[in-house]
């Protein structure tokens, strides 16, 4: 190799940092302009913007969406030092639809009986209690029948214990079937 093809080589190479160097600083720049406005505050947790939406105002529990929080927030709270597995449904029936209402009064035959997790058992034990809180995509699922209505509505638990302690559980998320009835909307089915 000759002296002058290794400083092309260096220089090259030299250029090609330079060149990463420069692309680095842009992306930092460019990030920090797109930041939040925010001056002095740390960035949000992805789990933040969930909890924003406690602070806006409960959806109309008189309107199908409305219906579909109220009732799935009535039927994922749940108090296993005083209530059965199941009994949250019980709770929640003045915003039940006819086939939910079918399925809480048929009795049990046993085979579809929930059997107590080992969690329910030990949040009784604790005399802990899990709160729900539910909320809509605002994702409507198309529909031909003005009657019936289907929302994904996004669930976070967190088991609540007598000290104050608190433990969330993972989030979830179902599609809930709201109808029309005499009595206006009612949640027929959640999944």
């Amino acid at each position: 190799m000759s002296r002058g093809s290794g400083r092309i080589a260096w220089k090259v190479t030299a250029q090609r940092a330079s060149l990463g160097v420069m692309l680095m600083v842009s992306v930092t720049t460019l990030a920090s302009a797109c930041g939040s406005g925010d001056t002095g505050s740390a960035t949000p947790s992805p789990s933040t913007t969930t909890r924003q939406l406690a602070a806006v105002p409960a959806p109309d529990p008189s309107t199908s969406d409305g219906v579909a929080v109220a009732a799935l927030r009535e039927v994922y709270t749940w108090y296993p030092a005083t209530e059965a597995p199941g009994a949250s449904l019980g709770r929640a029936r003045k915003w039940l639809g006819p086939s939910l209402i079918r399925t809480l009064d048929t009795p049990p035959t046993g085979i579809e009986t929930p059997k107590p997790s080992l969690q329910w058992a030990d949040w009784g034990a604790a005399g802990a209690h899990v709160e729900a809180f539910t909320f809509a995509s605002g994702e409507k699922a198309p529909t031909t029948d003005p009657d019936h209505e289907q929302y994904k509505i996004g669930i976070e638990q967190t088991v609540v214990y007598p000290d104050g302690r608190r433990e969330p559980l993972p989030p979830a998320t179902v599609i809930a079937t709201v109808v029309h009835t005499a009595d206006g909307w009612r949640l027929d089915g959640f999944r």
